[in-house]
């Protein structure tokens, strides 16, 4: 049977925050958790059914406008102040044929002049039509807005404030980031009017609560035909911690022949399997340094700094209360785990932030190939990497001599490069050992 995917219900507690938000006219920041469903989150949003049950009588009132920043095709003032205008000229909003015919001219204008005052003032003018009525409220979601807010001129965002103040309490903005927008900017004084609006409401959007991630778990399961016991869709929300990313890689991965709908056997092989460890690493990028440093000392059982806890919490990435570790999901406690650094004067290969260090020396001049190669032999390490897999893994390409692809030769040259810049001595390499007619092998400095 068919499930629907989202009933009323689905994310009540952030809905009912978001929604006292609008009724009383105020900006506000959504931090969503990389691949915890945020798009799902603001899809639902828009839906008149859910605006109406929250909003009821003042739904007729209200107007949600998705400006999704991933559709820009640069990043100008113009290109934002294009979009936002393009998006309200979608709307199926009832206007005078003179009012219609004046937003449609102001379009072509700005797309003709490519000037970013005359789409500034095209974007106001716009606005300005569609709040003639007192009662009118206009909800503009900024979906994307982290490179938007850390790269452009704070004029952008002055100007954004100033359309807020014109008309207050009927213009109001709801800015989605996947992280803190404290961090996103060393200037913050110059846009400090705009922060102060948008951060006086923050709301989290991390991992669904057990209610919601069953819900998701029965609904993906009826899409794929897969059919699953009460049991197995409790430890899924266990296993997922009720992550978007998660539970999507692992029904997929469920449904491989592989595993053929084996929980039990799949569960064992989690740990390893590609999908889960790029999601871990969606979560794992989308936190500051400080928030990557308090969830390791977690997953060891050590303490975490206070404001750092607080923001993981917010986030939805640790909870409270857990027998065992806090943070939100058993995959990505072990995930993390790997993470943690080495007691000082050890071997260390980092990502994000991205860091080496071997045998108690930092190496900060690796190239991007260099830098490619050592993390996935250090991800490896102890394990042989053949010559095809890390020309996968580090050209992003399958090897195929036949059709020109990477050669030998280019791979022994980049392992030279690297040797060169590791190894105490490149000839008689300690670290990065050969496998004859094998491939190559990282070994730790104690194993060495």
């Amino acid at each position: 049977m068919k499930r629907d995917r989202y009933t009323i219900t689905y994310r009540a507690a952030e809905m009912r925050q978001v929604m006292s938000w609008v009724e009383a006219g105020q900006s506000g920041c959504l931090v969503g958790l990389r691949g915890a469903g945020k798009s799902n989150f603001l899809r639902f949003l828009l839906r008149e059914d859910v605006q109406r049950h929250y909003l009821e009588q003042g739904q007729a009132d209200h107007v949600f406008v998705l400006v999704n920043f991933l559709s820009l095709t640069e990043h100008t003032e113009w290109a934002v102040f294009e979009l936002i205008l393009d998006r309200l000229l979608s709307l199926s909003i009832p206007l005078g044929t003179e009012q219609a015919r004046e937003m449609a001219s102001l379009h072509r204008e700005v797309l003709h002049s490519r000037d970013p005052l005359i789409a500034q003032r095209g974007v106001r003018r716009c606005i300005g039509l569609l709040c003639q009525r007192p009662s009118q409220r206009l909800v503009l979601l900024l979906d994307e807005f982290n490179a938007v807010f850390g790269m452009l001129d704070p004029s952008l965002f002055r100007c954004l404030r100033a359309i807020r103040d014109t008309h207050k309490g009927q213009v109001l903005y709801i800015v989605v980031v996947s992280g803190e927008l404290v961090h996103l900017r060393h200037d913050l004084s110059e846009v400090e009017h705009f922060l102060r609006m948008v951060s006086r409401n923050v709301c989290g959007l991390g991992p669904y609560g057990e209610a919601d991630a069953q819900q998701m778990i029965d609904y993906l399961a009826s899409q794929r035909s897969l059919e699953l016991a009460p049991d197995d869709t409790a430890k899924l929300v266990e296993l997922s911690g009720g992550h978007a990313g998660l539970i999507k890689a692992i029904l997929s991965l469920l449904c491989n022949a592989d595993y053929a709908g084996d929980l039990a056997r799949l569960t064992a092989a989690l740990d390893t399997e590609p999908a889960i460890q790029a999601e871990c690493w969606k979560v794992w990028d989308g936190v500051s340094e400080d928030e990557q440093g308090a969830l390791c000392a977690l997953a060891h059982g050590a303490r975490a700094a206070p404001d750092a806890r607080r923001l993981l919490r917010h986030k939805g990435l640790i909870r409270e209360g857990q027998p065992e570790s806090p943070i939100f999901s058993p995959l990505f406690a072990g995930f993390v785990c790997q993470q943690a650094p080495p007691p000082k004067g050890g071997t260390f290969v980092s990502r994000s932030p991205q860091e080496v260090q071997i045998d108690g020396r930092p190496v900060a001049d690796l190239t991007e190939l260099e830098f490619e190669m050592l993390c996935t032999l250090y991800e490896r390490r102890g394990q042989v990497c053949t010559k095809d897999a890390l020309i996968e893994h580090v050209y992003r390409q399958q090897y195929d001599r036949m059709k020109g692809g990477v050669s030998d030769g280019t791979l022994q040259t980049l392992v030279s490069r690297l040797r060169a810049k590791i190894e105490p001595d490149p000839k008689h390499p300690r670290y990065v050992v050969t496998i004859r007619g094998e491939g190559y092998k990282f070994v730790e400095p104690d194993a060495a």
